[in-house]
């Protein structure tokens, strides 16, 4: 789904956390719509410049890390639940300069119907780089017709969930532990889906530090 938000929090996420208009309301997990309350958008964008700042001094503790073999995240991915076939897991690391990354996969099927979903598990390391924008994009939420766009929380980890609700399709982003990058895609399913398969990761096998 595009989705104007993303936008807005990279170009908060260059600004260094610089704060602009006090808030003036929340945003909501339904968000809102700059074109019903385009007053209420300004005041988001004051509250992401605030909350900007704060990233910026919580990520001043942080110390990247070697990310994980990538044998250890293909561990995390779910078994074949019944009813189901699935790809053979795949997994890689990769360095970009100092940056590096680690990232396992695998697509699982409805055997005998439609239904497909897709687990990715990244190991970001605690990169300052991807961190912050994805924190920022997290805080934004957008809801329509055609479906949602919002940020969540699953326990304490912050997150983001989209679902196209005519194509039954969609994605939720988890960010475990302020490293790991948790996706759940899933097509030809009603959004239920992604409690099921978050359900079915191993999360906790994946360590803090």
């Amino acid at each position: 789904m595009r989705n104007w938000t993303f936008a807005l929090a990279l170009a908060l996420a260059g600004c260094g956390g610089k704060t602009a208009v006090e808030a003036e309301k929340k945003v909501t997990e339904t968000g809102i719509d700059p074109k019903k309350d385009p007053f209420g958008v300004i005041g988001a964008i004051g509250q992401m410049a605030k909350d900007a700042g704060d990233l910026q001094k919580e990520m001043e503790k942080m110390t990247p890390v070697e990310p994980l073999h990538f044998s250890k995240l293909i561990a995390a991915l779910p078994a074949i639940p019944s009813g189901w076939t699935a790809d053979d897991a795949k997994g890689e690391s990769s360095q970009l300069g100092e940056m590096k990354t680690s990232q396992s996969s695998r697509t699982y099927r409805k055997d005998g119907g439609p239904g497909e979903a897709r687990i990715t598990i990244s190991d970001w390391a605690f990169n300052r780089a991807i961190y912050l924008p994805f924190m920022m994009q997290a805080k934004f939420s957008q809801e329509s017709t055609e479906g949602y766009s919002k940020g969540i929380k699953v326990g304490a980890d912050p997150g983001r969930e989209e679902y196209k609700t005519k194509e039954r399709d969609g994605s939720r982003t988890v960010l475990v532990h302020k490293r790991y990058s948790v996706t759940v895609n899933i097509q030809d399913m009603d959004a239920a889906a992604f409690d099921e398969w978050w359900g079915r990761i191993k999360v906790a096998s994946l360590p803090a530090q």
